[in-house]
């Protein structure tokens, strides 16, 4: 049980500290949200996401892609609900009790929200150094490929494109 606690002390502490960044609206902040993605491991920024939950309930949606999961009632409005992992040609994001929803942030898109597999935690992109890299897989829906200080490979996801994304904003078969 204490493992449980720890855990779910650990996520209450990166949310607080997501919503303290998100009201200091600092809109050239360095701070990002660190999500695994798949094998991935993925750099959100703050101004994109208005809230991480767990899984909710879902209702699926009839002939949409596979990476589409459905919709979910938040708070009664409903969020599009979409596999990052999948979206981006990695396997299914399998679910388990760190799987989380991140809500995108209104003014970027409305009801949409991204299953990752857990969330990693705070990270800053100012200690990290850009990364160059071959593959054109790996560059969907990232701005630019980051390395830590522990020679982790992290990709800040492109909000912004993936939400213009025709595929994204119409996932129907």
């Amino acid at each position: 049980m204490a493992k449980t606690s720890n855990l779910r002390e650990f996520q209450e502490a990166i949310l607080l500290k997501l919503k303290e960044a998100t009201a200091q609206g600092a809109t050239t902040s360095t701070s990002r949200l660190g999500v695994m993605v798949g094998s991935k491991r993925v750099l959100i920024d703050l101004n994109d996401v208005s809230e991480v939950l767990p899984m909710p309930p879902l209702q699926s949606v009839p002939l949409t892609q596979p990476w589409f999961l459905g919709v979910a009632n938040v708070r009664g409005n409903l969020y599009n609900i979409t596999d990052l992992a999948q979206l981006m040609g990695l396997p299914p994001t399998a679910k388990s009790a760190n799987s989380r929803i991140v809500l995108l942030n209104s003014q970027v898109t409305t009801q949409a929200a991204l299953v990752v597999g857990s969330l990693i935690g705070l990270r800053g992109v100012d200690s990290m150094q850009v990364k160059q890299t071959d593959k054109d897989g790996e560059a969907l829906f990232s701005k630019q490929a980051l390395e830590d200080v522990d020679k982790n490979e992290w990709l800040e996801l492109d909000v912004g494109a993936l939400v213009q994304d025709m595929h994204f904003i119409q996932p129907t078969i």
